[in-house]
């Protein structure tokens, strides 16, 4: 056998074991997509672990992260500020997540979810999943500047406004909030990860939330974003 031939048959078998390596790890990753449990590891996870940032303001989860069913961006809005997500987004095909690595101590996976026609940066507002009546927390540590109802629900859902003492340029909304706490009201101050705004309303009696594609439950959850100060 010719020493050209022999290096293109050594040639054509590195190509090969290449592409069947790259197959077997986009099934091994998809298998494991399939068996992943939790949008964020509650053994890592602390009470005010920071889900993402924006306008330099830290966004920590409102939800314990025991009681978290999932994580899924979308639009809401060309008034809203994007905000960055940490951890791995589980919307990335899975040959590019081989590529690509997001992942956090706390396991933060997240959805880009579809714009369903929305306007605005695709991670303007994210959703947080979590049962009905679950407690919801403070996101940020600052001031409430407002409380307003919620225009999804009409009645039984509040709008919960905050300005964040990292930027008073900015409000932080955390929306389809039930049962307000009373010691939450307009000027009231609150601590991420600790005040206790009220709690998960149940917004899947009255409409099918987007989330609910990506969890295995109803889908209810808290929307938090993010605008500019007026």
């Amino acid at each position: 056998m010719s020493v050209y031939r022999r290096r293109r048959i050594v040639a054509v078998l590195a190509v090969v074991l290449g592409f069947t390596a790259l197959v077997l790890a986009v099934l091994v990753q998809s298998s494991e997509a399939r068996d992943r449990a939790l949008p964020i590891d509650p053994n890592n996870a602390g009470p005010d672990t920071v889900l993402g940032a924006v306008a330099g303001v830290g966004i920590s989860t409102p939800i314990r992260p025991e009681d978290i069913t999932g994580l899924g961006y979308h639009p809401e809005g060309e008034s809203l500020v994007e905000i960055s997500p940490h951890g791995k987004s589980l919307s990335a095909s899975a040959v590019t997540g081989l590529f690509t690595s997001g992942s956090t101590p706390e396991k933060i996976q997240y959805y880009v979810m579809d714009s369903a026609g929305r306007q605005g940066p695709a991670t303007g507002a994210l959703d947080i999943g979590a049962a009905s009546g679950s407690t919801v927390y403070a996101p940020v540590t600052g001031v409430v500047t407002a409380i307003r109802p919620d225009p999804v629900l009409q009645k039984g859902a509040s709008v919960v406004e905050i300005k964040p003492a990292d930027n008073p340029n900015v409000r932080v909304s955390v929306s389809l909030v039930q049962d307000l706490d009373d010691g939450v009201g307009p000027k009231s101050p609150v601590t991420a990860g600790t005040t206790e705004l009220g709690s998960v309303a149940d917004s899947a009696q009255v409409l099918k939330p987007q989330l609910a594609s990506y969890t295995s439950d109803a889908g209810n959850h808290v929307t938090i974003s993010v605008s500019r100060a007026s």
